[in-house]
């Protein structure tokens, strides 16, 4: 029994341990992407417990990572600005005809991002219209390693952005179904037959002119 007794005690002293370490872990990550936030170390059982608000990093909508330096979202709200603030983005290629709120821009100022702003609507079918030359002109700021990092939106971070990263992923030369897949997952219910056509249909043959280190470019 006292076997038994000292092998549980043993087991609960690690699992502590881990729980620790795991909360340090958080501490620092949040530590060497706001230095306004305090670096030196507190006391082992005290970690999480210390965390306050500001610590909290929410984010957007349908947030995803698309590639190295390439993001995807739904509309970024204010409550998530302090974990874009994470990203340390350069450029955001926003995808809805509306004007960005006064409360973004501000954020936008304030960390020194810019701003590409190509307005698509959002009509629903079969009223849809991709614009196939906003897109394209879309994928020469994406495809630009000086914006990254950078995010993609729209309004849900489904549709448009969908059909954007649908492009992208075929400049990737990804087979189609995983294109479809990719961008069901993100679209779930909402997906459209549209907007899978216009990425089937897209012609990337017009982008290979230009300057990118992208060797499936190159060819």
């Amino acid at each position: 029994m006292q076997q038994v007794a000292a092998e549980v005690q043993q087991q609960q002293v690690k699992k502590k341990q881990q729980e620790t370490q795991m909360c340090r872990k958080i501490k620092l990550t949040i530590s060497d992407h706001n230095k306004n936030i305090s670096s030196h170390d507190d006391d082992d059982d005290d970690v999480c417990d210390k965390m306050d608000g500001e610590d909290l990093f929410i984010p957007p909508l349908n947030f995803a990572m698309v590639d190295n330096g390439i993001f995807r979202s739904g509309f970024p709200e204010p409550s998530n600005f302090s974990f874009l603030q994470t990203l340390g983005l350069r450029s955001i290629i926003y995808l809805c005809p509306e004007p960005y709120p006064e409360a973004n821009m501000e954020f936008l100022k304030s960390n020194g991002i810019k701003l590409y702003h190509f307005g698509i609507e959002g009509h629903k079918e079969p009223f849809v219209n991709i614009p196939e030359d906003t897109i394209r002109e879309a994928l020469k700021v994406l495809l630009d390693v000086r914006n990254h990092p950078v995010i993609i939106h729209c309004k849900r971070g489904k549709h448009r952005t969908g059909c954007l990263v649908g492009c992208y992923r075929k400049l990737q030369k990804w087979c189609l179904s995983s294109v479809f897949d990719e961008y069901q997952r993100f679209a779930a219910a909402k997906a459209r037959v549209s907007d899978q056509r216009f990425v089937e249909l897209f012609d990337i043959s017009s982008l290979k002119h230009l300057p990118l280190p992208f060797s499936y470019l190159k060819r």
